[in-house]
């Protein structure tokens, strides 16, 4: 597998798009732009920008949230508005940024990923003597979700076991999710989201995004909800105790885990009558398990028989049976492009988290977070320039709210993914204003004139990305809000008013 080593650190003025600029890829020694001295601040150069900013967030909705801000040109460098840009705040989804940004520079665009099917003993007479050993090495598009049809990968690797003549294994399926860390969650997620789909587990092997899809429509006045999921798969059992109440009853609905060894949900709560269908996705206990037992369902529904139904789950990669093992059929994903794009254009966590688990493999051995971590830190101060103290990182996602980033950082960052042509994968997965991804229905006065990232959690909401301006310059920015204390919907239309600022403050 191939991965591109350290670019070299371009200054200020060059990831700005001033004229002293090294060519793409360059190696070699670039003299660094000087830091500001420590207290030192940078003047603004838009007192008119400042001023339309600054009346926007002593709104009363607005004024009570802590703000992070900072604004450059994208052409001159200059900085037209700060305010907080050196504290670090708690960025949510725009943490995104920095994952898939030192995944497009390690990792080559015709990257893919590798799911190898294993025979633990010889295939006689159309019998698999042995197990059959399903090796995930972190592929987070198996999936239903991201185009093809449901189970289509587990169909093609079971076509290709029957092209080798395989009409039965004698063993059984194990599942083996050794090639990354037998850490899955984060201490620090908060427990209740442990539940949904952006905080299911990251394993090397996985299916569906770890989650099971709940539908949950009304029935009759006191009977139960119609309830149905997807995929049907013996892994999955769900329990129907919520009930129908009346039109305009309070929704109380909502799912919880039932302990046990699989992915047991219990719907529970009222669903009042004519109040629509309700989408969930319920994050499933253990992606291994999860993926095995599906792909054996497959097997089985291809004509593939397997002697003992129990999937065996293996993390410990000095125990894995593929060691010396037969490759019988492999699965090759689609190219790091495809990988980036739900990322940043839908905000994606696992998928997130699953490639900051791979680019730790890749680059240092281990697919963990601290080593994922350990990446994106030195690829963000050495190769950006951007100063330690601006980054607190605990995970790809941003779902945890001790990570901490600077508006200055995002800023930079965004400057070094303009100027250099191995981020155009970058660039080109950014949401758009009123076109694209979670931009779509957002600054639709402004269609396809703001590329950026969005961010939410519980108090935060952020935005940071570039906008063209009225009078056709580009205009790089980072907004982070934390301790909102408003809905989430208001602190988003006062970002957007800020953008519009932006977009409508002539060059000074």
């Amino acid at each position: 597998m191939t991965h591109r080593s350290f670019r070299t650190l371009a200054p200020l003025a060059a990831i700005f798009g001033l004229a002293v600029c090294a060519p793409a890829g360059a190696q070699g020694t670039v003299n660094l732009a000087p830091r500001a001295a420590p207290g030192a601040t940078e003047a603004a150069a838009s007192p008119a920008l400042a001023a339309r900013i600054d009346a926007i967030l002593e709104r009363p909705s607005l004024r009570a949230a802590e703000w992070g801000i900072e604004v450059r040109d994208a052409g001159s460098g200059r900085l037209l508005y700060s305010r907080g840009a050196a504290r670090p705040f708690i960025p949510a989804s725009n943490l995104k940024l920095l994952v898939t940004t030192t995944a497009a520079h390690h990792l080559d665009p015709g990257y893919r990923y590798r799911t190898t099917l294993y025979g633990t003993g010889p295939v006689r007479g159309g019998v698999l003597e042995g197990d059959l050993v399903l090796y995930g090495r972190g592929d987070p598009l198996i999936s239903t979700r991201y185009g093809g049809p449901e189970a289509g990968v587990w169909e093609a690797l079971a076509d290709s076991l029957r092209a080798r003549g395989v009409r039965r294994v004698s063993g059984g399926v194990v599942a083996d999710d050794s090639y990354f860390e037998a850490e899955h969650v984060r201490a620090d997620w908060d427990p209740y989201d442990l539940r949904w789909w952006y905080a299911a587990p990251v394993g090397a092997l996985g299916y569906d995004d770890n989650s099971v899809e709940v539908q949950v429509e009304p029935g009759a006045v006191g009977a139960r909800p119609r309830v149905s999921w997807t995929p049907h798969s013996e892994y999955v059992a769900v329990e129907n105790a919520a009930t129908t109440v009346g039109v305009g009853s309070p929704a109380t609905a909502d799912l919880e885990r039932v302990p046990g060894p699989r992915a047991g949900i219990r719907v529970y709560g009222n669903v009042p009558a004519r109040s629509g269908a309700d989408v969930e996705f319920f994050a499933v206990p253990s992606g291994a398990e999860y993926a095995g037992v599906t792909f054996r369902e497959a097997l089985e529904r291809k004509g593939i028989a397997v002697g003992r139904r129990e999937v065996r789950v293996v993390a410990d990669s000095t125990r894995s049976p593929a060691r010396g093992a037969t490759v019988l059929a492999e699965h090759w994903s689609d190219p790091l492009p495809r990988v980036i794009a739900p990322i940043l254009l839908k905000s994606q966590n696992w998928i997130a988290e699953t490639l900051l688990k791979t680019v730790g493999r890749e680059v240092r051995g281990q697919g963990s977070w601290d080593a994922g971590i350990a990446v994106e830190r030195e690829f963000l101060t050495r190769v950006v320039g951007i100063d330690s103290a601006d980054l607190t990182l605990r995970d790809g996602s941003g779902l945890s709210d001790r990570n901490r980033v600077t508006p200055r950082a995002f800023v930079r960052l965004l400057g070094y993914v303009r100027a250099t042509p191995a981020m155009a994968v970058v660039r080109q997965s950014l949401p758009v204003s009123g076109r694209e991804g979670s931009l779509r229905a957002r600054l639709t006065d402004l269609p396809g004139r703001v590329a950026a990232k969005t961010g939410y959690i519980g108090g935060v909401d952020s935005l940071s990305g570039w906008v063209t301006t009225d009078d056709g310059r580009t205009v790089i920015f980072s907004i982070l809000a934390n301790r909102t204390q408003q809905p989430s919907t208001r602190i988003k239309a006062g970002i957007d008013d800020v953008v519009r600022a932006i977009a409508a403050t002539p060059a000074e």
